[in-house]
């Protein structure tokens, strides 16, 4: 509640035509807090440095996706400045309700094809948008496998001396198979969105139909298959397969492949991060998560 009342104040300092009635947060993440201003109004304020850049990557970059994408997306109207100097932004609310992770289980046949043929399109225009246009608006091209042999390194150094040989072994396999395959680490370089999970989708009533997608914070120049990440971590494989499918994709096989280890990657960087936090819920549930990544691909 003090979050609350210390941004609104920020809010109606800086914008006093706004006239607040209502202020609720709409939660916490791990770089962002997110209130909703009379029931219409999105303000997010950035908790750090990287925060206060994405913010500012998503305020220069849509804009220019406006006009490309066939889905409602966040259009900025209020930009303010807290007291750290870093930059806080107000937006309209997305029109439509969080799908959510476990969303896609819940919709019937008919609503998932139809979602599956927006996020083809979705991505297709995405994918469209001139790769030096996005950099003229400050998305960074993202040298993937040089994250991965970072990722790799930092793994085990800190991850590696808490896990069993057989665990070892089986993330070295993982990452090998990413880094010593040319087929996998050659690509085209495509503007993305970089954190497409149902977390970020907004469907109608009935969840037959996609409204909007937000949080461009991630955004990079980087491998269009790794928008597929999170629909395969979330979503599942069937519906990933349909998303691809619809996209226009070919080998769906080997993208498949190729998109299971990114899932890989992603468990053990958020492992990384709960380590770093040294939160023991976080550490306990990365853990987790590593496990049932193996357990799949035994």
């Amino acid at each position: 509640m003090e979050q609350e009342r210390r941004y609104s104040t920020l809010i109606a300092d800086q914008f006093p035509e706004l006239n607040i009635r209502t202020v609720e947060s709409l939660g916490e993440g791990y770089r962002n807090y997110a209130i909703l201003v009379n029931g219409e109004w999105v303000f997010r304020f950035p908790k750090s440095q990287q925060g206060a850049d994405e913010l500012n990557k998503e305020m220069h970059l849509l804009p220019l996706l406006a006009g490309r994408v066939k889905v409602g997306i966040p259009k900025f109207v209020y930009r303010g400045t807290q007291e750290d100097g870093r930059p806080f932004a107000g937006y309209r609310k997305v029109e439509g309700e969080i799908l959510g992770e476990d969303g896609i289980a819940s919709v019937s046949d008919y609503a998932r094809e139809r979602l599956a043929i927006q996020l083809g399109d979705f991505l297709n225009d995405l994918n469209a948008c001139p790769v030096e246009t996005a950099i003229q608006a400050g998305v960074p091209v993202q040298q993937l496998a040089n994250e991965i042999h970072l990722l790799k390194a930092a793994a085990e150094r800190q991850v590696f001396p808490h896990i069993e040989p057989s665990w070892r072994e089986y993330l070295n396999r993982r990452f090998q198979a990413y880094l010593e395959d040319s087929a996998y680490t050659r690509y085209i370089p495509a503007l993305i969105h970089a954190d497409l999970s149902p977390d970020h989708f907004l469907t109608d009533c009935h969840r037959s139909v996609l409204t909007g997608i937000i949080d461009f914070g991630d955004a990079a120049i980087s491998d269009p298959d790794y928008d597929y990440l999170y629909l395969l971590e979330d979503c599942g494989a069937a519906f990933t397969r349909q998303v691809m499918a619809h996209k226009g994709e070919t080998g769906l096989d080997a993208r498949m492949r190729k998109i299971s280890l990114f899932v890989t990657f992603d468990q053990v960087r958020y492992l990384l991060e709960g380590l770093e936090s040294k939160d023991p819920d976080w550490i306990q549930e990365g853990f987790e998560s590593v496990e049932q990544d193996r357990r799949i691909n035994r």
